[in-house]
């Protein structure tokens, strides 16, 4: 697994104007996903430019692969091993696909657009698929697996064994799965193979808090809880007793550092800084930690 979890203090603060990494005014893009991997290498897909585009740390002018134009991406994963995966709107397909490449290897195939990927520490690729409302997963190690259904039962509801477009999805190294329900407006737990979820955050949660379709979800080192709460254009964090907003407050959406509009994708960097694909203003903004991510 190649997902950044740093370690944060419980009273880990952000400053709430973001800085904007990317945006229009540099390259035209329409942000779909974002992922930072531990090198702290930033990868965005661009749905309508057609393109992955990578910034190392500390360069300002990305590296672009232009991908073939019948593909559209919809996600992507970045591996320990900087294998990227990279879903297709259009295609319906899974490719990996190697740096300086532009056309990868099927790995998947579905009979929907995977919103979200991930990729576990068991080499398993991991699918989310809001047009079936169920979450999939593949052996990437037999080449002649079919995609197995590890969440939702394939039917829109509230139910426990239950998802509504789901969106994004975050496996830990217990292979504990969590769901970004969307239309439901919670965040769902499925437990290892377990077809029932415990709601975590949303509606009827352990914890109080509101949330308007989560589109993303991503663990610190301690597991506790960061989402993107799309609807409510702003970020949730969590800690040992609550969940708390800590970008986005406002209560509004708009252009200014401290708002964001329809954010759709999520990552800390291994500073603990956070990273939002903020996607009708069309820029990645960059949340900066103000305390030590090693609580020291």
């Amino acid at each position: 697994m190649s997902y950044n979890q740093p370690k944060l203090s419980p009273c880990a603060q952000w400053d709430p104007n973001g800085i904007t990494f990317a945006d229009s005014s540099e390259i035209i893009f329409y942000p779909v996903n974002l992922f930072v991997d531990r090198n702290n290498t930033v990868y965005v897909a661009d749905e309508y430019k057609n393109r992955v585009y990578m910034w190392r740390e500390g360069t300002t002018t990305p590296q672009t692969i232009i991908l073939d134009p019948s593909f559209k991406p919809a996600s992507l994963f970045v591996t320990i091993d900087g294998d990227i995966y990279i879903a297709s709107r259009t295609t319906l397909q899974v490719e990996k696909l190697a740096l300086n490449e532009t056309k990868g290897i099927v790995m998947m195939s579905t009979s929907s657009f995977c919103i979200a990927l991930f990729v576990d520490i068991a080499n398993y690729l991991y699918c989310s698929l809001a047009d079936e409302h169920q979450v999939v997963k593949q052996s990437l190690n037999v080449s002649t697996n079919m995609p197995v259904r590890v969440a939702g039962n394939g039917y829109s509801g509230s139910a426990s064994n239950m998802l509504y477009r789901p969106h994004g999805i975050f496996v830990d190294t217990n292979f504990n799965l969590y769901v970004a329900d969307c239309e439901n407006s919670r965040v769902q737990l499925f437990k290892t193979e377990q077809i029932h979820g415990i709601t975590v955050a949303g509606n009827n949660g352990t914890l109080s808090i509101e949330l308007k379709c989560p589109s993303a979800i991503f663990l610190d080192a301690d597991g506790y809880l960061f989402i993107l709460d799309q609807n409510n254009d702003r970020i949730i964090g969590s800690n040992l007793d609550r969940y708390y907003c800590l970008a986005g407050c406002s209560g509004t959406h708009g252009a200014a550092s401290d708002q964001l509009n329809f954010p759709i994708s999520a990552a800390f960097d291994n500073h603990g800084n956070i990273f939002v694909a903020d996607i009708i203003n069309e820029r990645i903004q960059k949340f900066i930690l103000m305390t030590d991510a090693f609580g020291k």
